[in-house]
């Protein structure tokens, strides 16, 4: 095989792979506990080396005409555990500290975080992790996002996995704060590949097929 069919084999590897590791995981939730109607995304998107940025949203046009919300915990399974060691690190927090504590263990972390943080009436128990983010004013984060850092970890460990979310919400015109409790399954989205990726592509088949046909001349 001469350089060129070299390079485009490797272009050929190169770009499957390009498209194998770019694992961006969304999560579409709904209220569970008050009859639908109040939606949620988390979002799932590797970040480096075992790290993996979370971000969540409940604004506007999520809930259309939300004046103010409050994401205040999130729960997550893993779809291998037995693939993860050590503990988990959060970092990247925006807004800055949201995340007031987290839980680890494989079907150990509770539904109830403690007080109002929980998914009763949700039928969702035993999770694998759990952060808490919000203390329910007088800060209310609509959006929030951080990195999560765990030996093993990659984006697709969220795929069609459980996420659940505890969110204080005041719709506009409301006078009264509601209180929603939402449940999704992360889903993968049908990968696209870029124009440069489908190039590669395209190089690599060409000098495979090229390869094979000076081989079988050989016979």
């Amino acid at each position: 095989m001469n350089y060129f069919q070299r390079f485009v084999s490797a272009a050929f590897i190169l770009s499957i792979t390009s498209v194998a590791n770019s694992a961006v995981i969304t999560t579409q939730l709904e209220d569970v506990t008050n009859g639908g109607g109040f939606f949620g995304e988390v979002t799932f998107s590797d970040s480096g080396t075992d790290t993996v940025n979370i971000s969540a949203d409940i604004s506007d046009p999520i809930n259309a005409d939300l004046t103010q919300g409050d994401i205040l915990a999130i729960w997550f399974d893993f779809a291998d555990f037995s693939a993860l060691s050590g503990s988990p690190t959060i970092t990247n927090e925006n807004p800055s500290g949201i995340v007031v504590d987290s839980f680890f263990g494989e079907d150990s972390v509770s539904s109830s975080l403690g007080g109002n943080l929980n998914l009763e009436g949700t039928g969702e128990t035993n999770w694998d992790f759990a952060v808490i983010t919000g203390s329910a004013g007088p800060d209310f984060y609509q959006t929030l996002s951080f990195d999560l850092t765990i030996d093993g970890l990659d984006a697709n460990q969220f795929s069609n996995q459980r996420v659940g979310m505890r969110v204080q919400s005041i719709p506009e015109n409301y006078f009264e704060e509601g209180s929603s409790k939402l449940i999704g399954i992360g889903r993968p989205p049908v990968e696209v590949p870029e124009p440069g990726t489908l190039g590669l592509l395209g190089l690599g088949i060409i000098g495979l097929l090229t390869a094979r046909r000076k081989a079988q001349k050989k016979l």
